[in-house]
């Protein structure tokens, strides 16, 4: 399993991180998002190969930004 470390804007509540985390969480590549609004940080379990575009692009989809991946 591969572990995706990112910075993620749009996250301003204890909801938004529930609701990316729900929409990561739909994705057939992830095992399990976990997301932190207080320090916008987001950690993916990847069960498949899945390109930092693609979750970029997954993530713009659902109303949030990767600043960066760490």
């Amino acid at each position: 399993m591969k572990t995706l470390n990112m910075t993620v804007d749009g996250m301003m509540c204890s909801g938004c991180s529930a609701r990316l985390q729900r929409a990561m969480e739909a994705l057939p590549q992830v095992e399990s998002c976990r997301a932190n609004h207080e320090d916008k940080s987001v950690v993916l379990e990847l069960k498949e190969e899945m390109s930092n575009e693609a979750v970029s692009q997954a993530l713009d989809e659902a109303g949030f930004t990767v600043i960066s991946f760490n």
